[in-house]
């Protein structure tokens, strides 16, 4: 992931955003033992992804079709049974109580979030390894433009830029997409599917296009079936300012527990 500079991961609803997020926070915590990592969190409450990140370790499949729940329940009724799970919980308290890993729930306005990451860069604490936020369409300002969303996301865009350029940050975005008006069902996400979305994909300096085959039937099917518990997550590099686009990585999502599991590489 570069630093001093923004790196988008964009994708449909359902698709993966959150939880290749996800991943990448705690393998980056778990490599970089000298900093801190902080996730921000539109869209989910702090104990929910404290759970999904407990899931992401442990690699466990309590209950195929409700995990999340089973995860829920063991957390509160069932602990020491299962000693994975056991593990990840304390790999987890361990991320947390060192100051390695932050989930902040709270829905602060771009000025304050970009206030926020200035004081976290310049504390005397551990070094600020990288921001997660999840996700940018969520990010709203302290005096919004009625209106004008497109104008909105810009500012949000602008200044979250000028805080990974100024502290020499990585600062890794989630951006939600929909299907662009012109384009099949069958087509995946491009590039200009971010157009919409202010300056976007002007200042995203790696752009990473997320879609998930096995999700997308299953919407066009109503939700008829549960999701399968391992599926093909395939990223396409839709913009790399500093080499190459086009590059495409397909992970093996174990959706079921939150967890990448594999992964192998290909290019057009």
């Amino acid at each position: 992931v570069p630093a001093d500079q923004l790196t988008i991961v964009a994708g449909r609803p359902g698709h993966g955003k959150t939880t290749l997020q996800m991943n990448l926070l705690l393998r980056m915590a778990l490599a970089y033992q000298d900093k801190a990592f902080y996730f921000f969190s539109y869209e989910e409450a702090r104990r929910n992804l404290a759970v999904k990140l407990i899931m992401a370790l442990a690699g466990v499949e309590l209950h195929q079709a409700y995990n999340f729940g089973a995860y829920n329940n063991y957390l509160k009724e069932k602990r020491g049974t299962e000693p994975a799970i056991e593990q990840a919980l304390e790999q987890y308290q361990e991320l947390t109580s060192s100051g390695r890993l932050w989930l902040v729930d709270s829905r602060l306005t771009v000025e304050d979030l970009a206030a926020t990451i200035s004081y976290l860069a310049g504390s005397s604490g551990r070094e600020l390894g990288a921001v997660f936020i999840d996700y940018i369409q969520k990010i709203g300002l302290q005096r919004p433009l009625q209106g004008q969303r497109y104008l909105e996301i810009k500012q949000v865009s602008e200044l979250l830029l000028e805080e990974a350029v100024t502290h020499d940050l990585p600062i890794i975005l989630g951006a939600q997409l929909g299907r662009g008006q012109s384009q099949k069902d069958s087509d995946k996400v491009r590039l200009d599917n971010l157009r919409e979305s202010g300056d976007i994909e002007q200042d995203g300096n790696l752009i990473l296009g997320l879609y998930n085959a096995a999700e997308d039937k299953r919407q066009k099917q109503e939700g008829s079936s549960q999701p399968k518990p391992e599926t093909d997550l395939e990223i396409t590099v839709l913009k790399n300012r500093n080499g190459a686009a086009g590059g495409r990585v397909h992970l093996r999502l174990r959706g079921v527990a939150y967890q990448i599991i594999d992964s192998t590489s290909s290019s057009y």
